[in-house]
C-alpha cells in the first residue's frame, strides 16, 4: 500500500498495511532528543564542569549508546501488536516489562515539563519579556495538548520541518564558533575538579532520552530488524555529535558563566545580537519540537499500557474521532504542575532517575537474552552479555550521584505505577474490554496520534526515496 494515498486523518482498518520508514522514525527520535538537552543543559554543564563538559556529554552518550544496543536487541524481537518492550515479559516477567514502560512514561511527563520550562526561558528572555518563564511554559504546554489532539497533518508537518530548521541553525552556530577556535578556551579543562565531570554527566542523561519513540512502535516499523538499530543508534550518534560540537562552540565565546539560555548568550557574543536572536528562535522551535515528540511518545506508552491491561482502561479514553484525550491531557496537566511548582533541576533529576531505572531493567533483559544465545532473527549485540552488563552497571553507578531525597521521590513515582498495576483488574467489565479492543485496533492500524504523524503523507512526499529505501 502506498502511504501517500492515505487521507490526513487515516482510514480505519487500512493501517494493517501501513509501515513506518527509517526517516520518519529517525526524525521523531532526533526531535525528541535535541531540545532542552542542548539549549538549556549545555550552559549548565559548562558552568558545572568547565571544558570538562565535553567529557560529561561523551560519557553520558557512551553509556546511553551501550544501553541503546540493549534496547535494539529487545525491540527487534517484539511480536506484532506489542510495544517494543514486549520481549521483557518472556525474559524477566510481566511486572518488569511494566516497570520499564512506566519509567519511560514518567520520563515523558518530566521531559515535557523540562522542555516547556526551557521554551519559557528563551521566549521570556529574548522575545516576550512581559511573559514570565512560567507563564510562557504554561502556554507551551497548552499549545502541545491542542496540537496532539488536532489533525495529524499539524503534527507531521511541524515535527519534520522543525527538526530540519533547528539542526540547520545549530550548524550555523557551530560553524561560527569553530571559526574562532582557540586551544586557550579549554584551559583550565576541569576548573571544579574531576568529580564535577562525573556529577555533570549524571545530569545529562535526559539529553539522550527520546529514542524510545522508536522502540515504542518497533513492530510497526518497515523491516524492523534493520530500521530499529539504524533509527535508535543513528539518533543517539547524531545527538552526541551535536551536543559536543555545541559545547566546543560555546567555549569559544570566552563567557565564564552561562544562564539557562546559554547557547544564545554564546551566539550573541560570537555572532552579534542577530546571532543571539537567531539561536533563541531555534531554541524555541527546538524545545517545542522536543516536547511535542516526547508527548506523542508518552501518550503512546499510556495507550499500550491500557491495551496490555497494566493500568485501568480509564487512561485510554478517546474522543469520538479516536484521539486519546485522557492520556494526552494527563501528560499536559502533570507537566503543568511540575512547571509551576518545582524547579527545573528537580524535574531534570526525576527525568534522569526513572529513565536510568528503566534502562537497568532493559540491560538486564538484554543480558538474559544474550545468555540464551539471542534466539530468533533479531539484532545480536556484539560480545554477547558483556555490553548489557557493563551498561547496566554504569547506569546503577549513576544513582550514587543523587541524594536520598531525590531517589525517594523517584521511587514514590514508580510506586504510584505499581499501585495502578496492582488494581488494574478491579472493575473489569465488558465495556472495559471493548474499550481495550478499540485501542488495540487503533495501535495495530497506526491510528494513534503518533502513528498518524509518522505516516502522514507530507513526510513521504518530501523524502519518499529515503524512507522507502530501508
Amino acid at each position: 500500500m502506498d502511504v501517500t494515498a492515505q487521507d490526513a486523518t487515516g482510514v480505519a482498518g487500512a493501517g494493517r498495511a501501513k509501515k513506518v520508514g527509517l526517516v520518519s522514525a529517525l526524525a521523531f527520535a532526533v526531535g525528541a532528543m535535541i531540545g532542552g538537552g542542548v539549549f538549556t543543559l549545555s550552559g549548565t554543564a559548562i558552568d558545572r564542569a568547565g571544558s570538562g563538559a565535553l567529557i560529561s556529554y561523551a560519557l553520558a552518550g557512551v553509556i546511553m549508546l551501550f544501553s541503546a544496543l540493549s534496547f535494539v536487541a529487545i525491540a527487534a524481537r517484539a511480536k506484532p501488536d506489542e510495544s517494543g518492550y514486549g520481549a521483557i515479559t518472556v525474559l524477566l516477567g510481566r511486572p518488569w516489562r511494566f516497570l520499564v514502560m512506566w519509567g519511560f512514561y514518567l520520563n515523558a511527563l518530566a521531559a515535557v515539563a523540562f522542555l516547556a520550562d526551557s521554551f519559557g526561558s528563551y521566549l521570556h528572555g529574548y522575545f516576550l519579556h512581559s511573559f514570565t518563564t512560567i507563564e510562557a511554559g504554561t502556554v507551551c504546554i497548552a499549545l502541545l495538548v491542542g496540537l496532539n489532539l488536532g489533525p495529524a497533518v499539524w503534527v507531521g508537518r511541524a515535527e519534520t520541518w522543525v527538526v530540519a530548521i533547528k539542526l540547520g541553525l545549530l550548524l550555523v552556530f557551530i560553524g561560527w564558533g569553530l571559526s574562532s577556535f582557540s586551544p586557550a578556551h579549554f584551559s583550565p579543562f576541569a576548573p571544579h575538579g574531576s568529580t564535577s565531570i562525573l556529577t555533570t554527566s549524571a545530569l545529562l542523561f535526559t539529553a539522550y532520552t527520546g529514542f524510545n519513540v522508536v522502540t515504542n512502535i518497533a513492530p510497526s516499523l518497515r523491516d524492523p530488524e534493520k530500521t530499529v538499530p539504524r533509527a535508535v543508534l543513528g539518533a543517539v550518534l547524531i545527538s552526541v555529535a551535536m551536543y559536543m560540537l555545541v559545547v566546543v562552540a560555546m567555549l569559544q565565546s570566552g563567557i565564564s558563566h552561562f544562564g539557562l539560555a546559554g547557547v544564545s548568550q554564546a551566539a550573541n557574543h560570537l555572532m552579534g545580537s542577530w546571532g543571539g536572536q537567531l539561536v533563541a528562535f531555534a531554541a524555541c522551535l527546538s524545545t517545542l519540537s522536543g516536547a511535542n515528540a516526547v508527548m506523542l511518545g508518552g501518550s503512546e506508552i499510556a495507550l499500550r499500557l491500557v491495551v496490555d491491561a497494566d493500568i485501568p482502561a480509564f487512561f485510554g479514553k478517546t474522543t469520538k474521532n479516536g484521539f486519546p484525550w485522557m492520556s494526552v491531557g494527563l501528560i499536559g496537566v502533570i507537566a503543568l504542575v511540575l512547571v509551576r511548582f518545582t524547579s527545573i533541576i528537580d524535574v531534570i533529576v526525576l527525568c534522569n532517575i526513572v529513565a536510568l531505572a528503566a534502562m537497568v531493567i532493559v540491560n538486564a533483559s538484554a543480558a538474559v537474552l544474550a545468555h540464551r544465545g539471542f534466539p530468533g532473527s533479531g539484532y545480536r549485540i556484539p560480545g554477547g552479555p558483556v555490553i548489557p552488563i557493563v551498561a547496566g552497571i554504569a547506569c546503577v553507578v549513576q544513582f550514587f550521584s543523587y541524594s536520598l531525597v531525590q531517589l525517594g521521590a523517584a521511587a514514590l513515582a514508580m510506586l504510584v505505577g505499581f499501585a495502578l498495576y496492582a488494581f488494574r483488574g478491579y472493575g473489569r467489565n465488558l465495556s472495559t474490554e471493548e474499550a481495550r479492543e478499540k485501542l488495540r485496533e487503533s495501535i495495530r492500524d497506526l491510528e494513534t496520534p503518533l502513528g498518524r504523524a509518522l505516516l502522514h503523507p507530507f513526510l513521504h512526499r518530501h523524502i519518499p526515496a529515503l524512507d522507502r529505501s530501508n
